[in-house]
């Protein structure tokens, strides 16, 4: 807000909203209050309160509005407005003015603001709906450096996400739940997760120089591998991550699983329900419309790919933390090349 207050453009429009009716200061300066920041001073002229006023124009507009929910009776209200009144003509033309261009130019230059629509947009946000309006309605555009980010803002999570939907889930967590219940293995395997000693094999093979350049060739292949490992961390009570520099009595009805056969058997289960069709489809279908998903899939068959796994797979603390796991019913490779087709992907082995 202190950024975006300092632009003298803003100042201009609020300054014509004052003019207009509008108690702009007023509204900004609650918002300044409540954020612990300098209030605005506005103009001597124009230093009145004019909320709960009746004035037409824009405020009546405003009004108006809040009253009108459907969108075909939002759209007539705007038009009407167009034609009968000449305080909203000026508005909606100050909108459209350089004055207003040269806010949107230097807003989305401010870190700060970008670090909030980035934030947004990771929580499933449309933040690119605001630039299509203001394109559409006032002919203002969004500077070209941000509005590529937006527009090819859909990351590989996007894309892998649309594969996850054609899992049956239900299945999934049924098999699940069976194996938790009623095999043994699985259990001891699933309990020792949350050892003091499979918590020391893991930051043994954390601290790989060759597992941290694994993480780093994937992170910056825009899977966001590090929040990956910090959720892992958290659901088996571990300390935070640092990135490099049931009911026993549980019925199933999906069919006979091979209880007795730990983790091995619970991922050919798994497996067996994949519909290996349609990911294979969705796979070649994603390489062909989403730019981001081929771009990471050419990096996992790369070279330096192949490099990095072979360098860790070789390294004599992961391959004790590979038998160590193993021993204890954590087949973490299979679980791997399980993941891997649930995606489509083709990691090199």
């Amino acid at each position: 807000m202190v950024d975006f207050e300092a632009i003298p453009e803003v100042i201009n429009l609020f300054n014509y909203l004052q003019k207009e009716g509008i108690d702009i200061y007023f509204l900004i300066n609650e918002i300044n209050k409540a954020l612990g920041i300098k209030e605005l001073e506005p103009p001597i002229s124009h230093a009145y309160s004019t909320i709960g006023k009746r004035t037409g124009g824009i405020a009546g507009f405003f009004r108006d509005i809040s009253k009108v929910l459907p969108f075909d009776d939002y759209i007539h209200i705007y038009v009407q407005k167009l034609k009968t009144s000449p305080s909203f003509v000026r508005y909606i033309n100050q909108l459209k003015s350089n004055n207003f261009q040269q806010i949107v130019n230097k807003v989305y230059k401010i870190k700060s603001f970008q670090i909030i629509l980035d934030g947004l947009k990771s929580s499933g946000v449309n933040t690119r709906i605001v630039a299509d309006i203001m394109f559409i309605v006032l002919g203002i555009t969004v500077p070209a450096s941000y509005q590529d980010y937006t527009y090819l803002a859909r990351t590989i999570d996007d894309d892998l996400l649309d594969f996850l939907g054609l899992i049956p889930i239900e299945k999934y967590n049924e098999i699940l739940l069976t194996y938790l219940s009623e095999d043994k293995k699985v259990q001891n395997a699933f309990l020792y997760l949350f050892t003091a000693e499979f918590h020391d094999q893991l930051r043994a093979v954390e601290a790989l120089k060759e597992f941290q350049a694994f993480t780093i060739y994937l992170q910056k292949a825009v899977l966001n591998v590090i929040d990956y490992i910090q959720t892992f961390h958290k659901a088996i009570g571990m300390e935070e991550y640092v990135p490099p520099k049931v009911d026993s009595t549980f019925k199933s009805q999906v069919g006979v699983q091979k209880i007795g056969d730990g983790i091995t058997g619970m991922l050919n289960d798994l497996y067996d329900i994949l519909p290996l069709k349609e990911i294979d489809d969705l796979y070649e279908e994603k390489l062909q419309t989403s730019k981001v998903f081929a771009d990471f899939i050419a990096k996992l068959k790369s070279p330096d790919m192949q490099k990095i796994i072979d360098n860790l797979y070789a390294n004599k603390t992961y391959k004790e933390f590979i038998l160590k796991t193993r021993a204890k019913g954590l087949e973490l490779q299979e679980l791997t090349k399980l993941i891997a087709r649930i995606f489509g992907l083709k990691f090199p082995y």
